[in-house]
C-alpha cells in the first residue's frame, strides 16, 4: 500500500515566520499532487529528519542561516523527504540576505530557482517562479552577480513563455513581471534591447486589452510596464502614456479598487519626484490626484496613499524655498561646537567653495554618501574646497570596546557626544570637520532641510549654488560637476 508524505507536507505548510517567504503553490496542493512514497520509505526516515523544518525555522530565527543550510543539506540526503524540503532553499536564502551574506544567498536562491523551473507547468506555478525571480531583484542580488541573475531570468521567461500557447491570457501576469525584472537588469548594459523587450510585451497587452479577453489584471500589468518604461528610460512622454492607460482602464473598470490603488501609488511616486524639482507642477498634480482619490478613501490602501500624497506638501514648500535660495547668500551658521576638527573656525571657510552636508550618525543614506564626500575632498581639497558636516545632538556616546557609536539611556554631555561623532567619522576614514548645532536652532529650517542627507554647495563668495537631497550616484555626479565649475570659475 502506498502512502502520501502527509507528515512532510504538513510541516511545510506551517507558517515560516519570522522569516518571510513567498507562498509556494505546492503548499496548497491536494494530496493527489504530492509525490508518492512507500510506507517503507517513511519508516526509514529518522525522526530527526522529520523535525528538520522546525529546526531550520529556529536557526533562522536565531540568525544562523549557515547552520540552517547545513541541516537542510544533510536532511535532503533522504529521498523520502528531499522533494518536500526543497522550498526551504528560498527561506534560507532570505536568512542569508538578512545576514548580508549575499554569495551564500545566491547559492540558495539558485537551488530554489532550479526547483521552481522544474515544476513550472501552470499559470499558478509560473506566478511562484516570477515571485522568486522578483525577490532576487528586490534584494538587489542581481547587482551582486548580474550574469547569474540574468541567466535565471532568461530561463524563467523561456519556461513561462512555453505555457503561453495553452494559457494565452492567464500567463501574461507572471510573464509581464518577469520581463519587467529582466528589462530593469538589461537597461544598465543594453538600453535598446531593454526597450525592445518591454515594447513587445506592452504591444501584446494592448492587443489583449482591445479584445473581450481584457481584464483588470491585464490593465494592471500594462500600466506596470508603461511605468517601468517611464522610469528606466526617463521618457518625457512616458507618464502621459501611463495617465492615458489609467484613464482607459478606469473607464472600463470604474469600481476597481485594484486599479484605483495602483493609480494612487503611481501618483504618489510622480508627485514625490516633482516635489524635488518643480513645486508648481507638483502642487497642480497633487490637487488633481486628491480630487480623484477622495471618493475612494474608504478603501484602506487608497486612504493611506492619499495621506502620503498630502504629506508631500511640506516637501514641495521646502523645494520652493530651496530654489529661492539659489544665488542668494547662505544663511549664517549656528554652531554649538565642532567635531573632528582641530581649531577650525568659520573664518577659515571664507573664500572657499564649501559643501555643507546635513547628516546624522544614525542615517544609513547619509553614511552611503561618505565615499563621495571623501573623494571630493581628496580631489579638490588643495584647490580651495572643503566639506563641512552639520548635525544635531541625538544622545550618542562612543563604546571603545565595540568600536561603535551607541545610543543608550545615558544623557551624554555635549562634549561627550561631539567626541563620539568625531570617533565615528574617524572609524569611517572621514577627515572633514563637522558642526554640531545647538539643541534649539533654526539652522536646518533656514537651509530648507526636510530630509537627510541634504547637501548645500556654496561658492567662494558665500552664495548658494546647488542643493541636492538624498544619496545616490546622480546627486554625487551633479555635485562633482558643480564643484569643478565653481573652482574653475575662480581660478
Amino acid at each position: 500500500m502506498r502512502l502520501r508524505m502527509f507528515l512532510a507536507i504538513g510541516l511545510l505548510t506551517a507558517p515560516l515566520s519570522p522569516v518571510f517567504v513567498f507562498p509556494s503553490a505546492s503548499y496548497g496542493q491536494e494530496a493527489t499532487d504530492v509525490p508518492d512514497t512507500t510506507a517503507e520509505d517513511v519508516a526509514e526516515v529518522e525522526p530527526e529528519v522529520l523535525a528538520v523544518p522546525d529546526e531550520i525555522r529556529q536557526l533562522l530565527k536565531e540568525g544562523k542561516p549557515a547552520e540552517a543550510a547545513e541541516v537542510l543539506e544533510a536532511a535532503m540526503q533522504s529521498d523520502a523527504v528531499a522533494e518536500a524540503l526543497k522550498p526551504f532553499h528560498q527561506t534560507i536564502a532570505t536568512g542569508f540576505v538578512r545576514a548580508r551574506q549575499y554569495d551564500k544567498a545566491m547559492e540558495q536562491f539558485g537551488a530554489a530557482v532550479e526547483f521552481e523551473l522544474a515544476r513550472t507547468d501552470s499559470p499558478a506555478a509560473a506566478e511562484q517562479l516570477s515571485s522568486l525571480i522578483r525577490q532576487v531583484s528586490v534584494y538587489g542580488l542581481h547587482a551582486a552577480q548580474p550574469e547569474l541573475a540574468a541567466e535565471w531570468s532568461d530561463k524563467a521567461i523561456e519556461k513561462v513563455r512555453a505555457l503561453e500557447a495553452e494559457h494565452p491570457i492567464e500567463i501574461q501576469r507572471p510573464l509581464s513581471r518577469l520581463i519587467q525584472v529582466r528589462a530593469s537588469m538589461l537597461a544598465r548594459d543594453d538600453e535598446e534591447a531593454a526597450k525592445e523587450m518591454l515594447a513587445k510585451q506592452v504591444a501584446k497587452l494592448e492587443d489583449i486589452n482591445a479584445t473581450e479577453d481584457r481584464s483588470e489584471k491585464t490593465y494592471v500589468e500594462l500600466i506596470n510596464l508603461l511605468t517601468a518604461q517611464a522610469r528606466l528610460f526617463e521618457d518625457e512622454d512616458g507618464q502621459d502614456r501611463v495617465a492615458s492607460a489609467f484613464e482607459v482602464a478606469l473607464e472600463a473598470y470604474p469600481e476597481s479598487t485594484v486599479l484605483i490603488a495602483q493609480y494612487a501609488s503611481n501618483e504618489y511616486s510622480v508627485i514625490s519626484g516633482l516635489a524635488r524639482v518643480n513645486p508648481d507642477d507638483a502642487i497642480e498634480r497633487m490637487e488633481a490626484a486628491v480630487a480623484k482619490l477622495t471618493p475612494f478613501e474608504e478603501n484602506r490602501s487608497v486612504e493611506l496613499t492619499l495621506r502620503r500624497i498630502k504629506s508631500l506638501e511640506s516637501r514641495i514648500e521646502s523645494t520652493r524655498k530651496q530654489l529661492e535660495m539659489i544665488g542668494q547668500p547662505a544663511p549664517p551658521l549656528d554652531i554649538d561646537g565642532w567635531a573632528n576638527a582641530d581649531g577650525i573656525s568659520v573664518e577659515d571657510l571664507e573664500g572657499k567653495v564649501v559643501l555643507y552636508d546635513f547628516w546624522a550618525i544614525w542615517c544609513g543614506p547619509c553614511i552611503a554618501t561618505f565615499p563621495h564626500l571623501r573623494e571630493f575632498r581628496e580631489e579638490f581639497g588643495e584647490q580651495g574646497f572643503e566639506v563641512v558636516g552639520i548635525t544635531r545632538y541625538y544622545g550618542y556616546t562612543w563604546d571603545e570596546e565595540s568600536g561603535k557609536a551607541v545610543n543608550g539611556s545615558d544623557d551624554p554631555t555635549p562634549e561627550e557626544e561631539r567626541e563620539a561623532i568625531a570617533k565615528f567619522l574617524q572609524s569611517k576614514d572621514m577627515k572633514h570637520p563637522t558642526i554640531v548645532t545647538p539643541k534649539e536652532t533654526e539652522l536646518q529650517s533656514n537651509y530648507g532641510v526636510t530630509g537627510i542627507p541634504h547637501a548645500v554647495l556654496v561658492d567662494r563668495e558665500g552664495n548658494v549654488q546647488m542643493i541636492k537631497v538624498g544619496s545616490g550616484q546622480a546627486n554625487a555626479d551633479a555635485l562633482h560637476a558643480k564643484i569643478k565649475e565653481l573652482l574653475g570659475e575662480a581660478s
